[in-house]
């Protein structure tokens, strides 16, 4: 199947269906955007770009991805050193913030903070680094403890992380 292109005039999400293996998560979230029963089955008008940017981030599978304002891509790469790492997130190509962990064993990371650059807050991307831990620990059959203020309000408020929580 091909990739998929979905658009308002502030977003854009990236469909990847042969990646896509949780779409129950996405129906029970934002089901008015959401509805494998209709044609086209994602109606972005139906929610809030926040509101989208946050869904997206919570996808396990990858299939979903964002470009905004039609020409910004996010992406998130993880670097590591045996003993600590960061997950560093991009727009554009420009850095956008970090969230760093310390390695607590060989099965278990810390969070230990979260910070996105003031040009880019307020539009999920703290969050979608706290989701790609998740999706790495989940990967990698391993624990996370959210020390960082953030990551812990991440970990409080959504439903279905907490398989990973130390």
């Amino acid at each position: 199947m091909a990739n998929k292109e979905y658009s308002t005039r502030e977003i854009t999400i990236l469909w990847k269906p042969e990646k896509c293996i949780h779409s129950g998560i996405c129906v029970k979230t934002l089901p008015k955007v959401y509805n494998p029963q209709e044609k086209p089955w994602i109606k972005l008008e139906n929610a809030s770009t926040e509101e989208l940017i946050n869904q997206v981030a919570k996808c396990p599978s990858g299939a979903l991805s964002i470009k905004q304002d039609h020409q910004m891509l996010i992406k998130i790469e993880r670097e590591d050193n045996g003993r600590k790492g960061r997950f560093v997130i991009y727009d554009n190509d420009e850095f956008a913030g970090e969230m760093t962990y310390v390695w607590a064993g060989t099965s278990k990371f810390i969070i230990d903070h979260t910070g996105v650059e003031g040009s880019f807050s307020g539009r999920g991307l703290g969050k979608q680094l706290v989701m790609k831990a998740v999706e790495y620990a989940r990967n990698n059959t391993l624990k996370i403890l959210p020390l960082c203020p953030f990551a812990k309000k991440v970990f409080d408020k959504e439903v279905g992380i907490q398989d990973v929580r130390a």
